[in-house]
């Protein structure tokens, strides 16, 4: 990915790197001894449907490869930052908690009808790499990013890209492995649209309107 300077990190930037690394290290190591910790984490839609509601929360901070583990952290420590900065911590984190309860959930429910999802365990793979440079790509469209030091690509086409190599996964490894993935990036694609963000904010405006007129 592109170079950035090093800039102060933000406590929220800090704790999802922190939470992140913290969980996929000790999570892998008792894996290696020979524990179950990685699997009671990851998101399996068969133990979700018999009340593991946990795993929702719990797998996109299990990066089950170092590379993931490892680029899932500097864009949360890039991407994410600038996000941070531009929109404060509370949308930031209302924004990466709605992507990854639609990819949760959604992929519980697709799950019903793809028999190959019902009992793959699921890990954080790209998921919050595609929500953060989706959302970037979109909050930025004129910043360039140099993609593994080769594609300098920025607004759509950085957008393009990450569809492209997540569909490319899927032909590749097959829909019922990528399914989360492909789920987070429509929720990502549809949050930073104008429109259901517009309709969003017209609602929210009708209903703080009739608070008001009720006092």
């Amino acid at each position: 990915m592109a170079v950035y300077p090093l800039r102060r990190v933000p406590p929220i930037t800090s704790a999802l790197i922190g939470l992140t690394l913290g969980m996929s290290v000790v999570a892998v190591i008792d894996a290696r001894m020979g524990g179950r910790l990685l699997w009671h984490l990851a998101l399996i839609p068969e133990a979700v449907w018999r009340g593991q509601i946990w795993r929702l929360v719990t797998w996109p901070f299990i990066l089950g490869g170092p590379l993931a583990l490892i680029f899932t952290c500097i864009a949360l420590y890039t991407f994410g930052t600038d996000l941070l900065i531009q929109w404060g911590g509370r949308r930031y984190l209302r924004y990466l908690g709605g992507v990854v309860l639609v990819a949760g959930v959604g992929t519980c429910l697709a799950a019903l009808a793809l028999p190959g999802a019902w009992e793959m365990p699921q890990l954080g793979g790209m998921v919050l790499i595609d929500a953060i440079v989706i959302a970037w790509a979109r909050q930025f469209p004129d910043s360039p990013v140099q993609v593994y030091f080769v594609l300098l690509l920025h607004g759509r086409a950085l957008v393009t890209f990450t569809v492209a190599v997540t569909l490319l996964f899927a032909v590749y490894f097959g829909l019922a492995w990528a399914l989360p993935e492909l789920l987070a990036i429509a929720a990502a694609l549809l949050y930073m649209h104008r429109t259901p963000r517009r309709l969003w904010l017209r609602l929210k405006l009708a209903w703080v309107r009739r608070r008001l007129s009720a006092i």
